[in-house]
């Protein structure tokens, strides 16, 4: 019983934007399709964070491309065109 009342206290609280630390308006319980600012493999940003008109200094990049392009200079370059495409 004691994992239950567990469980349920973590379901009952806000999820936090994982790269700021606010307080997001989602509780942990509620469905990621359901939400703005969910990233699969990243977690839950909040409305700041997830807006690519925020002046931020993180850049998600895409697995596909990390996976796809082994030429690390190559790379860096794509990542490059990704900073300056969301500014």
């Amino acid at each position: 019983m004691k994992n239950f009342i567990c469980s349920k206290e973590k379901a009952d609280q806000v999820e936090m934007c994982v790269l700021c630390g606010a307080e997001t308006p989602y509780k942990f319980y509620e469905h990621i399709d359901m939400r703005y600012g969910y990233v699969e493999g990243c977690g839950q940003l909040c409305e700041k964070c997830y807006d690519m008109g925020t002046n931020r200094e993180q850049l998600l990049v895409p697995a596909s491309l990390i996976k796809t392009i082994s030429n690390d200079s190559e790379l860096g370059a794509k990542v490059r065109k990704l900073y300056w495409d969301s500014r």
